[in-house]
């Protein structure tokens, strides 16, 4: 089991979207280790209960499990006020859901791959954000972390729909910060670069499968211009989202950080 340590998280309450994999589960486990009361939300609910009974394995507490495609307006609504009927409170929304869409060039992009892609890395995070403040506003408190890539930096040919979708957070974050911040509230945003996921793995086996060339080949030439030389793990981005969120960060707000090796971007 993990040692429980508080940090400022003691009983407050997260609820955290995309949490049935890769970064979604790290942040879960690592909330659930610091005694905080976690709401899990994702689509695929059999990866929900993965990562609940790894938290329940690794913590001693179960997080509440809710079934929600973020996409979906009443989803989010219901997603969040069924966390708050549960626990009795809201502290901490991190939206991290995301959508990889299909890769095509610009003249092959369908609008329903760019609507659907939008829909999960940019609406998404607006409906998250916006239905937890229904709740943090009347208590004056709370952090929301919204979740970006750094595809927005440097940009990836035949992804304009992911490039642009985590582009347009960084203006939600920044004006999240601006409108929420009278009322106590903070926003920030995730930026992590190449990070060791599923989504990860499937995109590096596709693109060498794609240039007839090793997988790691393909991982090596995303980890070059990192200054670490490697891809991130998702508990060093998780441990980022926390900060975010506890007292140590009280006076940061509308910031985008880097979670990427100490890549450079033009």
């Amino acid at each position: 089991m993990v040692a429980q340590a508080d940090g400022g998280f003691q009983h407050k309450v997260v609820v955290l979207t995309g949490a049935g994999t890769g970064i979604g589960r790290e942040m879960a486990l690592a909330f659930s280790a610091r005694g905080a009361r976690v709401a899990i939300a994702a689509r695929r609910v059999a990866l929900l209960e993965e990562t609940a009974e790894l938290c329940v394995q690794q913590t001693g507490h179960r997080p509440l499990v809710l079934e929600a495609d973020v996409t979906d307006e009443g989803a989010v609504d219901r997603m969040i006020d069924g966390t708050v009927a549960h626990y009795g409170a809201l502290d901490f929304a991190v939206s991290n859901a995301a959508s990889p869409g299909k890769d095509s060039f610009i003249w092959e992009q369908t609008l329903e791959n760019w609507d659907q892609t939008l829909a999960t890395n940019l609406t998404a995070q607006m409906l998250v954000a916006r239905a937890a403040l229904r709740h943090m506003m009347p208590k004056r408190r709370g952090a929301i972390v919204l979740f970006s890539s750094t595809a927005a930096h440097q940009v990836f040919p035949r992804k304009s729909h992911y490039n642009a979708s985590k582009y347009a957070v960084f203006a939600l974050t920044r004006t999240l910060a601006k409108e929420a911040g009278a009322y106590g509230i903070r926003a920030n945003c995730v930026v992590p670069g190449a990070t060791r996921t599923e989504l990860l793995e499937n995109y590096i086996e596709r693109i060498a499968s794609e240039r007839g060339i090793a997988a790691a080949e393909v991982e090596a030439e995303l980890a070059s211009d990192a200054a670490l030389g490697r891809v991130v793990t998702p508990s060093e981005v998780a441990e980022v989202a926390l900060f975010l969120c506890s007292d140590a960060s009280s006076g940061v707000t509308g910031q985008a950080i880097n979670v990427c090796g100490g890549s450079v971007f033009e």
